[in-house]
């Protein structure tokens, strides 16, 4: 990817999308490159925070003056990022990533999101529509409660939603698994396309398994703790099925193909 760099830009606007999760849009500074979905850049998390240590955050939407990004606090610098008001300036190195999802060569895809995974499946299907790649999209979501559902983040980017919540409090009773499961048991979704995932590893590998054979490919892009943003530091990897070796998410990824991943390999 060319015109990478490091970047200062100021927070245009912030919302609150639930207690712990903030949408965060920023100007686009000159000379950012357009970059697909799947792309990620690296914030400087704190004041006089290591610029080895920064903290991945993958892009929901870029235009052209403004990039946008879901902040879920998780820990000291993410509620540093989340807190950053209107004028504030943020320092990132971007856009991040080796492999990115490529688009449905039918037009056609099914995208399962959990938690902050929802926004490299927005912008995917964001991006996509506006190019004329994406002619039906279909999002499963689930999350915790309704209240972390981020319906806000949402506008028209996709043909049909459904949603699941472990408490049952809104959608489907459950996990995001269980409802593709049963939405594809009883014919409410249509097999065939290209399935395109982001969540937990836990989530993804149920949905590996579930998916089966179904869809034309299914992609995925990994969530991991990511230090240097660029394999330098190899803290990263997932093995790969088939062979002795391991990727580095950050720099070969973040998108692989689902099956591609051993993921009992990856849970031992």
């Amino acid at each position: 990817m060319t015109g990478r760099g490091r970047f200062t830009a100021h927070v245009l606007r912030r919302k609150a999308l639930s207690q712990a999760t903030t949408m965060l849009v920023t100007e686009r500074p000159a000379g950012f490159p357009e970059a697909e979905p799947g792309t990620f850049v690296s914030f400087l998390a704190g004041e006089g925070a290591s610029s080895i240590l920064r903290r991945p955050f993958g892009i929901m939407d870029l235009s052209a003056d403004a990039i946008t990004f879901v902040v879920k606090v998780v820990g000291a610098g993410s509620r540093w990022l989340a807190g950053r008001a209107a004028g504030d300036a943020v320092d990132f190195v971007g856009p991040l990533g080796g492999r990115l999802f490529a688009p449905p060569p039918a037009g056609r895809a099914v995208f399962v999101a959990g938690g902050t995974g929802l926004a490299p499946m927005i912008f995917a299907a964001r991006s996509w529509r506006r190019r004329g790649l994406l002619e039906r999209g279909v999002l499963l979501f689930g999350a915790s409660c309704e209240e972390e559902l981020m319906r806000g983040a949402l506008e028209d980017e996709f043909d049909e939603t459904h949603f699941a919540t472990i408490d049952g409090s809104a959608g489907f009773e459950g996990d995001v698994v269980s409802l593709f499961a049963s939405l594809l048991d009883d014919g409410s979704l249509a097999a065939g396309g290209m399935l395109y995932s982001c969540g937990p590893s836990g989530m993804v590998r149920a949905l590996c398994e579930r998916a089966g054979t179904a869809f034309e490919g299914h992609e995925t892009s990994l969530e991991t703790v990511m230090a240097c943003g660029v394999g330098a530091c190899r803290g990263c990897t997932a093995p790969l099925r088939g062979t002795d070796r391991f990727a580095a998410v950050c720099s070969d990824g973040p998108v692989f193909d689902a099956d591609g991943i051993d993921w009992e390999g990856w849970d031992r």
